[in-house]
């Protein structure tokens, strides 16, 4: 696995649907495989330059265009995650549920998936998503912003919003290899729009 630091030199909003697809970019070789990277903006909301963080199980290559990494790539091992031991988390996710759909749709058993808004729900949510993986001891919801995108497809320009939340906390390790998976894929929807990338600090 690699970790990557990024920027985007555009001061212009970012779309995050289509910086998803700026950093396929520096996978030149993988662009008909399926997605293998997570990424964060660190500054998001922010006017100016973007920092992104990237973690990817290819390594990056430099790419002609806005979006410039810094340093080499950094290889990085998980094995060092242990049972029992503590850490600092960051993650910025896409909580959301499913209710039924008053509008008579019939996919998906009639339900649609929507934004939770409770605090205390916000907070299920993420220990739901850890159930069995670790235990949460502390959680600050650290930011929490709408992201506005714009998706074409073929003829067809889709504008679409997604509600995220910025979880900053300590976590427990229960189980460590089953962990390190769920790192490895993302947590919760939304991935293609800067979703689901977990990273952690030993304390």
């Amino acid at each position: 696995m690699y970790y990557s630091q990024c920027v985007l030199n555009s001061v212009k909003p970012v779309n995050p649907y289509m910086l998803h697809k700026k950093i396929w970019n520096l996978f030149p070789d993988k662009a008909d495989e399926k997605r293998s990277f997570l990424f964060r903006v660190e500054n998001l909301g922010q006017r100016g330059v973007q920092h992104i963080l990237l973690q990817s199980s290819y390594e990056p290559q430099p790419a002609n265009g806005e979006l410039v990494l810094l340093n080499k790539p950094k290889k990085v091992q998980f094995d060092g995650i242990t049972n029992g031991a503590s850490y600092r988390f960051l993650l910025r996710a896409n909580p959301t549920k499913k209710i039924k759909d008053s509008g008579g749709k019939t996919t998906n058993q009639g339900k649609v998936r929507v934004p939770i808004i409770d605090e205390d729900e916000i907070i299920a949510w993420l220990s739901r998503q850890f159930e069995g993986l670790a235990e949460i001891k502390a959680v600050t919801l650290a930011q929490q912003d709408l992201l506005y995108f714009r998706k074409n497809k073929g003829n067809q320009n889709h504008v679409g919003k997604i509600q995220t939340v910025t979880y900053s906390g300590i976590l427990r390790v229960l189980g460590s290899e089953s962990l390190v998976n769920k790192m490895k894929d993302g947590i919760g929807p939304a991935k293609a729009f800067g979703c689901g990338l977990l990273t952690l600090a030993k304390i």
